[in-house]
């Protein structure tokens, strides 16, 4: 049945051509009718370009494109023939009958319809499109090897708004019928120009397609082949067996064609070139076909295409212009990017090169800005469909600018929006352009890339499209978080760009040049001098001041806009200010290191801190970036051990996660050093970093809330003190900061400590005893400020026995000898997990009597110094400065003997040991003074020689 069917076709074509032959009537073109629409249908099928080399089992079984000229650039006319496989070894048949169609042409080929004049549909169907509209012609073979041609005009058409160009072959049997084929770019691969055309009926069988786009249609040389208005026919070539192939190349009717007697047709049509040649000089090039036949489904058949030569003779001179959206140093930006690419539309002048990698290297201190990326999210390749021609769905908030390019080959300008891109390992800062329109959906992938040391930013796009364009626009957003930061002075600064061409090597990369100017100081003020001024503000204080109660204590720095960067913060506590660090364990050391190596991605960190939970004390906010909206970053501060000669450390750990960005953490490490006199401490931080993953900090506000429930603790001294500091610029400056600080109610804390004293061993005259005193306090009430014991005059300092002295030079050493040590010392205070221990020293004092020293160490050390007088007879000890810390006891036990201080005046000592006299200040100012009795062995003894006797007696007794 199917061979029957195509006799029938066939029979009846043969028929139409014979009629045309004896009678040109209207009445025999009338009976032609469906014939002919046939044939203009399937004439669809050859309005592309085609590459060549075809498969033998393909329905296109002989497939040849041949431009006229391979010079890169150049516009030639392209021709194009198509064998069809519609012949069996019996008889003719439809075997390869075309439903869809589609045709891929090498990249770089390109077409530029919008230059041209343009029909409209209603022209087209009344057969009276324009005769400037013509593009070229297209014949139809109903015979093997090319023979039997219908010739017919191709047209330029007025696309629909969601349509990059539209070609049209007119129908004159039924011109309510046009024949229309979609031009559109293959986004998802190499952006090659595909022509579609779909819907093609099943009425006749072809066998062979001859096509001609011409590269100028405009020029006078295509003049014999335009139809003007009511010349298109459905007439056919007599001469059936003729190939009309080198009579169209020569742009003249093929002999005994139709009205061959009729005179060239002008075109008024500017000289404006339609076809390009490919810029790349890289050999033979490729193309493709798609096809799917009513009775064989469907098939792809890729095929070659001349290789393109002369790329030396191309023009390239490409320049770009990048400016920032505000002239303001120090401050958020956006970016403002015209890249041109002149272009000469001239049949006599090759097109330029087109672009294939381009790099735009900002100036130094012309960086990405650290808070940009707060409160945004980032597009994925997901969203973004890359290689698909689905249009991309990246989230709004990911939308960083917009864009527009303006090329001869679109109809408008064609609009876009730029995204952030989703961080990739080893390609962070990616950034994604998306162009929609003309029912294109382009996707183009560049990255940034920071100067890991300086922050200079160069962007890249690779391997572009072969695509020209004549103007290229980008705005990246600006505002209080545009995406880059100012440089920090005013001056002229060069954005350099290179462009390497897709006829690279044949033409060199280019290099531009040019320059913006930064010409004023943040907000409109003056530009700042260099150095740039440092006056940061500086808060510190503690939320609950009753004095000796625990509460947050919480410090605050800030900068503004054209001041150096922070880049580090020393902190001095007032006196009294102290912790409780008891049951406080110490955030592991490998642990620090393994946050300070990056080991600990700040996500990781958020889900999971790595310092154990009970060693956070506090909370740290950083504020970042240019403007005055800048990013705060929080964070956790933990408590560590001894750092750099400090006897405990803070650890700062803040995740530096900013939107789609995981740039590790930020650990920074706070030595304390503790006076070992006054205690107060210094708070010496590491230097601040001031640049991350190539994005400078630019730090604005260092926040630290030391607010772990029971740690911090006031004092309870009153008086007016003061939090001091030392912030440090990135220029060397220093600034001095200071914040009052007193603490309140410490007239209603108790002050009532106890001292006992007791002598041990020798208690004749001349003996020397050891001494042993404990000093109480009771929890709650003031700590000490003072203390001073005076022994009665039944004891005094023997002056001989101040053998061994240590100098103060080598005390400060730590190398007093042991000689030198006179006895032992305790303290225990409620706010450390161990008491802290050490020697007495007499150590040298420059008065006529050493110095006293306790060397109390552990946690942390202290120094406990009393000058020693004599008053009344006797020997006083008076330390005139204790630290307002809280200490619930001290323990001193005085050698006696050969290295004993103390020696018993009176004979009868034992029948009347004396009284000390105690006084004992508290830092609320109140005063406990006291007689002490010193205890001795003296009652022990008797008490002895009396159970001695009473033994005896008894003894005695029973004998």
């Amino acid at each position: 049945m199917k061979e029957l069917k195509a006799r029938s076709l066939i029979n009846e074509m043969e028929n139409a051509m014979a009629a045309t032959e004896t009678s040109r009537s209207a009445s025999s073109r009338r009976k032609n009718k469906v014939t002919l629409l046939a044939v203009l249908l399937a004439a669809l099928l050859s309005c592309t370009m085609l590459a060549a080399g075809a498969s033998a089992n393909a329905p296109v079984s002989y497939l040849l494109t041949e431009p006229t000229s391979t010079q890169a650039g150049d516009h030639p006319s392209v021709v194009t023939r198509m064998s069809i496989d519609n012949f069996s070894e019996i008889e003719p048949c439809d075997c390869h009958v075309f439903k869809e169609l589609k045709i891929n042409t090498p990249p770089g080929l390109v077409g530029s319809p919008t230059n041209l004049p343009r029909c409209t549909q209603a022209e087209l169907v009344a057969g009276a499109c324009p005769v400037d509209t013509q593009i070229g012609v297209s014949v139809v073979n109903f015979g093997r090897g090319f023979s039997g041609g219908y010739l017919q005009p191709l047209y330029n058409m007025v696309p629909t708004a969601d349509e990059l160009a539209l070609l049209a072959l007119p129908a004159p049997a039924a011109p309510q019928y046009p024949i229309s084929i979609a031009v559109t770019i293959r986004t998802e691969s190499d952006y090659g120009v595909e022509y579609k055309v779909f819907g093609i009926p099943r009425l006749i069988v072809a066998f062979g397609i001859t096509q001609l786009i011409w590269g100028v249609p405009a020029d006078p040389v295509h003049d014999p082949l335009r139809f003007s208005f009511n010349e298109v026919k459905t007439d056919q070539c007599p001469e059936a067996g003729k190939d009309m192939l080198p009579q169209l190349l020569e742009d003249k009717y093929p002999v005994g064609c139709f009205l061959s007697s009729k005179p060239p047709v002008p075109s008024n049509a500017p000289a404006t070139p339609l076809v390009s040649n490919p810029t790349r000089c890289s050999g033979m090039l490729t193309s493709s076909i798609d096809s799917t036949a009513y009775d064989l489904g469907t098939s792809h058949t890729d095929a070659s295409f001349p290789a393109i030569l002369g790329c030396d003779q191309l023009s390239f001179d490409p320049s770009l212009t990048a400016k920032p959206t505000t002239t303001e140093a120090d401050s958020p930006s956006g970016l403002d990017v015209d890249l041109t690419v002149p272009q000469q539309l001239s049949p006599n002048t090759l097109t330029a090169s087109a672009i294939r990698d381009v790099t735009v290297t900002l100036p130094e201190g012309f960086t990405i800005n650290s808070n940009a990326a707060d409160g945004k999210t980032s597009c994925t390749d997901v969203q973004a469909h890359f290689g698909t021609r689905l249009p991309a769905e990246c989230p709004e908030f990911s939308k960083i600018g917009t864009m527009e390019v303006e090329a001869s080959a679109f109809p408008r300008t064609l609009t876009g929006a730029m995204y952030l891109g989703e961080p990739l390992p080893g390609n962070r800062y990616r950034i994604f352009q998306v162009f929609d329109g003309f029912s294109l959906h382009s996707k183009l992938a560049g990255v940034a890339t920071p100067d890991p040391v300086t922050g200079q930013v160069a962007v890249t796009f690779k391997d572009l499209p072969q695509f020209n364009f004549q103007d290229f626009k980008m705005h990246i957003f600006g505002a209080e978080r545009g995406l880059l930061s100012t440089p920090s002075q005013c001056g002229t600064y060069p954005v350099v760009s290179e462009f390497t061409p897709w006829a690279y090597p044949q033409l060199p990369k280019q290099t531009s040049t040019q320059f913006f100017t930064i010409d004023s100081g943040p907000n409109g003020s003056p530009c700042p001098p260099n150095p740039r001024p440092f006056g940061p503000s500086f808060d510190a204080g503690v939320t609950d001041n009753t004095a000796g109660q625990h509460s947050s204590f919480l410090v605050d720095l800030n900068r503004a806009d054209g001041d150096q960067f922070l880049t580090g913060l020393d902190v001095r506590t007032p006196p009294g200010f102290s912790a409780t660090l008891k049951g406080i364990p110490y955030c592991p050391e490998a642990t620090i290191t393994a946050l300070q190596s990056s080991i600990y991605t700040g996500l990781q960190e958020l889900a999971s801190p790595a310092c154990p939970a009970d060693s956070e004390v506090g909370d740290v906010i950083a504020g970042a970036g240019s403007g005055s909206k800048p990013l705060h970053v929080p964070g956790k501060v933990y408590w560590a051990g001894p750092y750099k000669g400090a006897p405990l450390s803070l650890l700062i750990v803040i995740p530096a996660v900013s939107g789609p960005y995981d740039l590790g953490n930020v650990a920074v490490r706070v030595a304390l050093y503790v006076d070992p006199v006054t205690a107060r401490v210094s708070a010496v931080s590491d230097p601040l970093p001031q640049i991350i993953e190539g994005i400078p900090l630019r730090t604005r506000e260092i926040r630290v809330d030391l607010d772990r429930k029971g740690f911090i603790l006031n004092p309870t001294n009153c008086d007016p003190f003061s939090v001091d500091a030392t912030a440090h610029g990135d220029q060397g400056a220093s600034a001095e900061l200071s914040n009052h600080f007193q603490v309140a109610n410490c007239a209603s804390l108790d002050f009532s400590p106890e001292l006992s004293l007791k002598l041990k061993g020798a208690t004749k005259r001349t003996g020397h005893p050891k001494l042993r005193a404990v000093l109480k306090t009771k929890d709650g009430e003031a700590n000490l400020s003072s203390a001073s014991v005076a022994m009665p005059h039944s004891l005094f300092l023997d002056n001989a026995h101040l053998r061994n002295i240590c100098t103060r030079d080598d005390y400060a050493a730590h190398k007093c000898k042991k000689a030198s040590i006179y006895g032992h010392a305790a303290a225990f205070t409620p706010i450390l997990d161990k008491p802290l221990r050490g020697p007495v020293y007499l150590r040298s004092s420059g008065k006529a009597l050493p110095d006293l020293v306790l060397d109390l160490r552990g946690q942390v050390n202290f120094e406990a110094s009393a000058h020693i007088d004599s008053v009344n007879q006797g020997i006083r000890t008076t330390f005139d400065f204790i630290p307002d810390i809280p200490i619930s006891k001290v323990v001193l036990n005085m050698q006696g003997g050969a290295k004993g201080l103390l020696q018993i005046s009176r004979d009868n000592f034992c029948a009347n040991t004396g009284r000390a006299i105690v006084r004992i200040g508290g830092q609320n100012g109140k005063r406990a003074a006291f007689r002490q009795k010193l205890d001795t062995s003296c009652a022990k003894k008797r008490s002895h020689k009396r159970h001695r006797r009473a033994r005896v007696l008894r003894a005695r007794k029973a004998a």
